[in-house]
């Protein structure tokens, strides 16, 4: 996996740091736990950033949340095929 992504499309650099942290501990889980599992911890980790920063709710931010864990969840889980790849929608943001 390359380098951790930095800009979230958030409005301010510490919102962006704020969801780069959350992703951090998604990311974790992603390998140590089944996906319904990060997706409850995901939505969960959401609502707490989304306390000090409304922002995440923002489509672009959603839309690269879900770009970003699909991709890291097809390739931790292996989901390369086409007929075998984990939709971004699963994640239901």
């Amino acid at each position: 996996m390359s380098d951790f992504p930095k800009d979230w499309a958030m409005y301010e650099p510490d919102g962006d740091f704020a969801v780069s942290e959350m992703m951090r501990e998604v990311k974790v889980a992603l390998k140590n736990r089944p996906l319904p599992d990060v997706r409850t911890l995901l939505k969960a980790k959401i609502e707490l950033v989304g306390k000090s920063h409304g922002e995440i709710y923002d489509s672009e931010v959603r839309n690269r949340i879900e770009s970003y864990l699909t991709s890291w969840a097809c390739e931790i889980h292996e989901l390369t095929d086409s007929w075998n790849r984990l939709s971004s929608s699963y994640w239901r943001l």
